[in-house]
Protein backbone atom coordinates (compact mmCIF):
# COMPACT_ATOMS: atom_id res chain seq x y z
CA UNK A 1 0.00 0.00 0.00
CA UNK A 2 0.91 3.42 -0.59
CA UNK A 3 1.71 6.23 2.04
CA UNK A 4 4.73 7.69 3.64
CA UNK A 5 2.80 8.03 6.92
CA UNK A 6 0.70 5.53 8.27
CA UNK A 7 -1.46 5.44 11.64
CA UNK A 8 -3.11 2.55 12.32
CA UNK A 9 -5.59 3.63 15.40
CA UNK A 10 -4.68 1.93 18.71
CA UNK A 11 -1.77 0.03 17.09
CA UNK A 12 0.59 3.19 16.48
CA UNK A 13 0.10 5.96 18.57
CA UNK A 14 0.72 9.59 18.52
CA UNK A 15 2.07 10.95 14.80
CA UNK A 16 3.51 7.62 13.23
CA UNK A 17 4.51 7.71 10.27
CA UNK A 18 4.78 5.13 8.35
CA UNK A 19 3.91 3.25 4.65
CA UNK A 20 2.19 0.08 4.29
CA UNK A 21 -0.44 -1.62 3.86
CA UNK A 22 -3.82 -1.40 7.12
CA UNK A 23 -5.35 -4.89 6.72
CA UNK A 24 -7.72 -4.46 9.52
CA UNK A 25 -8.81 -0.58 9.22
CA UNK A 26 -6.78 2.70 10.47
CA UNK A 27 -6.24 5.92 9.40
CA UNK A 28 -4.15 5.91 6.14
CA UNK A 29 -1.84 9.24 5.44
CA UNK A 30 -0.35 8.75 2.42
CA UNK A 31 3.47 7.44 0.88
CA UNK A 32 6.00 7.74 -1.65
CA UNK A 33 8.94 5.74 -1.88
CA UNK A 34 12.92 5.86 -1.30
CA UNK A 35 15.79 5.85 -4.40
CA UNK A 36 19.48 6.15 -2.92
CA UNK A 37 20.27 7.65 -6.12
CA UNK A 38 18.04 10.32 -5.51
CA UNK A 39 18.11 11.85 -2.32
CA UNK A 40 16.89 14.90 -1.94
CA UNK A 41 19.14 17.66 -1.08
CA UNK A 42 17.55 19.57 1.73
CA UNK A 43 16.54 16.31 3.49
CA UNK A 44 18.71 16.12 7.01
CA UNK A 45 19.52 12.92 7.55
CA UNK A 46 20.44 13.37 11.46
CA UNK A 47 16.77 14.75 12.02
CA UNK A 48 15.71 12.01 9.57
CA UNK A 49 17.98 9.50 11.69
CA UNK A 50 16.09 10.82 14.88
CA UNK A 51 12.80 10.92 14.23
CA UNK A 52 12.95 6.97 12.89
CA UNK A 53 14.57 6.09 16.09
CA UNK A 54 11.59 7.93 18.38
CA UNK A 55 8.69 6.50 15.89
CA UNK A 56 10.13 2.71 16.14
CA UNK A 57 10.59 3.28 20.13
CA UNK A 58 6.73 4.31 20.09
CA UNK A 59 5.09 1.11 18.91
CA UNK A 60 8.25 -1.01 19.82
CA UNK A 61 9.79 -2.21 16.68
CA UNK A 62 12.48 -4.24 17.38
CA UNK A 63 14.79 -5.11 14.56
CA UNK A 64 15.41 -8.78 13.21
CA UNK A 65 18.18 -10.83 11.62
CA UNK A 66 16.76 -14.21 11.44
CA UNK A 67 12.84 -15.85 11.23
CA UNK A 68 10.54 -15.78 8.78
CA UNK A 69 9.86 -12.20 8.33
CA UNK A 70 13.77 -11.83 7.23
CA UNK A 71 13.28 -14.54 4.79
CA UNK A 72 10.89 -13.40 2.75
CA UNK A 73 12.86 -10.33 2.47
CA UNK A 74 16.02 -11.70 1.77
CA UNK A 75 14.11 -13.33 -1.05
CA UNK A 76 12.14 -9.99 -2.19
CA UNK A 77 15.56 -7.97 -2.37
CA UNK A 78 17.58 -10.37 -4.22
CA UNK A 79 14.50 -10.10 -7.10
CA UNK A 80 14.55 -6.91 -6.99
CA UNK A 81 18.36 -6.47 -7.01
CA UNK A 82 18.85 -4.03 -3.45
CA UNK A 83 20.31 -4.94 -0.45
CA UNK A 84 18.61 -5.94 2.12
CA UNK A 85 16.74 -2.91 4.25
CA UNK A 86 16.13 -2.86 8.28
CA UNK A 87 13.37 -4.93 9.23
CA UNK A 88 11.44 -4.24 12.39
CA UNK A 89 8.58 -6.42 13.69
CA UNK A 90 6.16 -4.48 16.09
CA UNK A 91 3.68 -6.40 18.62
CA UNK A 92 -0.47 -6.69 18.07
CA UNK A 93 -0.81 -5.96 14.19
CA UNK A 94 -1.67 -6.66 10.77
CA UNK A 95 -0.04 -3.81 9.39
CA UNK A 96 3.46 -4.09 7.46
CA UNK A 97 5.15 -0.31 6.12
CA UNK A 98 8.21 1.22 5.11
CA UNK A 99 9.42 3.83 6.50
CA UNK A 100 9.15 7.08 3.95
CA UNK A 101 12.22 8.77 3.39
CA UNK A 102 14.45 6.02 5.19
CA UNK A 103 16.88 5.44 2.81
CA UNK A 104 18.40 8.71 3.00
CA UNK A 105 19.72 7.26 6.13
CA UNK A 106 22.24 4.61 4.68
CA UNK A 107 21.36 3.47 1.50
CA UNK A 108 19.05 0.48 2.74
CA UNK A 109 15.85 1.65 4.10
CA UNK A 110 13.41 0.20 6.74
CA UNK A 111 10.30 -2.26 6.48
CA UNK A 112 8.22 -2.41 9.62
CA UNK A 113 5.96 -5.55 9.84
CA UNK A 114 3.38 -6.32 12.50
CA UNK A 115 3.83 -9.46 14.54
CA UNK A 116 0.58 -10.68 13.70
CA UNK A 117 0.85 -10.38 9.85
CA UNK A 118 4.11 -12.73 10.66
CA UNK A 119 1.92 -15.14 12.16
CA UNK A 120 -1.27 -14.92 10.20
CA UNK A 121 0.83 -15.07 6.60
CA UNK A 122 2.20 -18.17 5.20
CA UNK A 123 5.35 -17.38 3.48
CA UNK A 124 3.86 -17.11 -0.46
CA UNK A 125 1.69 -14.15 0.73
CA UNK A 126 4.06 -13.14 3.01
CA UNK A 127 6.82 -13.02 0.49
CA UNK A 128 3.94 -10.82 -1.42
CA UNK A 129 3.28 -8.26 1.51
CA UNK A 130 7.08 -7.65 1.82
CA UNK A 131 7.13 -7.04 -2.13
CA UNK A 132 4.52 -5.00 -2.47
CA UNK A 133 6.23 -2.34 0.47
CA UNK A 134 9.58 -3.38 -1.30
CA UNK A 135 7.88 -1.68 -4.17
CA UNK A 136 7.37 1.38 -2.24
CA UNK A 137 10.91 1.50 -1.05
CA UNK A 138 12.56 1.31 -4.17
CA UNK A 139 10.71 3.87 -5.99
CA UNK A 140 10.36 6.58 -2.49
CA UNK A 141 11.94 9.87 -4.05
CA UNK A 142 12.62 10.48 -0.45
CA UNK A 143 10.34 13.76 -1.22
CA UNK A 144 9.09 13.26 2.50
CA UNK A 145 10.71 12.08 5.11
CA UNK A 146 9.71 10.50 8.61
CA UNK A 147 7.94 13.84 9.44
CA UNK A 148 5.89 14.51 6.89
CA UNK A 149 2.23 12.74 6.33
CA UNK A 150 0.71 13.12 2.62
CA UNK A 151 -2.71 11.57 1.52
CA UNK A 152 -3.15 7.89 0.62
CA UNK A 153 -3.44 7.01 -3.10
CA UNK A 154 -4.51 3.65 -4.16
CA UNK A 155 -3.31 4.21 -7.16
CA UNK A 156 0.04 4.07 -6.09
CA UNK A 157 -1.37 0.53 -4.08
CA UNK A 158 -2.50 -0.85 -7.81
CA UNK A 159 1.20 0.43 -9.13
CA UNK A 160 3.37 -0.89 -6.10
CA UNK A 161 1.22 -4.54 -6.79
CA UNK A 162 2.30 -4.58 -10.56
CA UNK A 163 5.93 -3.59 -9.65
CA UNK A 164 5.90 -6.30 -7.38
CA UNK A 165 4.12 -9.09 -9.93
CA UNK A 166 6.97 -7.71 -12.39
CA UNK A 167 10.06 -8.93 -10.23
CA UNK A 168 8.26 -11.33 -7.85
CA UNK A 169 5.53 -13.60 -10.11
CA UNK A 170 1.82 -12.85 -9.52
CA UNK A 171 1.35 -15.85 -7.30
CA UNK A 172 3.08 -14.36 -4.32
CA UNK A 173 1.22 -10.70 -4.98
CA UNK A 174 -1.92 -12.76 -5.30
CA UNK A 175 -1.19 -14.74 -2.45
CA UNK A 176 -1.21 -11.67 -0.31
CA UNK A 177 -4.27 -9.98 -1.08
CA UNK A 178 -6.22 -13.11 -1.14
CA UNK A 179 -5.21 -13.74 2.40
CA UNK A 180 -6.13 -10.25 3.36
CA UNK A 181 -9.68 -11.27 2.13
CA UNK A 182 -9.70 -14.18 4.21
CA UNK A 183 -8.26 -12.06 7.64
CA UNK A 184 -10.68 -9.31 6.85
CA UNK A 185 -13.75 -11.93 5.86
CA UNK A 186 -13.84 -10.58 2.66
CA UNK A 187 -14.59 -6.83 3.78
CA UNK A 188 -11.91 -5.10 2.54
CA UNK A 189 -13.10 -3.75 -0.85
CA UNK A 190 -9.42 -2.40 -1.90
CA UNK A 191 -7.51 -5.23 -1.79
CA UNK A 192 -10.72 -6.89 -3.76
CA UNK A 193 -10.00 -3.89 -6.29
CA UNK A 194 -6.22 -4.65 -6.15
CA UNK A 195 -6.90 -8.33 -6.25
CA UNK A 196 -9.26 -7.83 -9.80
CA UNK A 197 -6.71 -5.60 -11.15
CA UNK A 198 -3.87 -8.16 -11.26
CA UNK A 199 -6.16 -10.86 -12.80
Amino acid sequence: MTSATRVRTGAFTAATVLAGLVVLAGVLPAHNTANAARIRPHLNVQVESACETEMLGKIGAREVFSGKSYEALTEVTRAYGRAIPHIYVFPGSLNMAYIAGSTSVDGRGKIVVGQQAVELFDASSLKGFVGHEMAHLVSDTAAQGCNDYILRDAQMEVEADALAARTLGSAPVKAFLQRVLVLTKGKNWEAKHRFERLQ
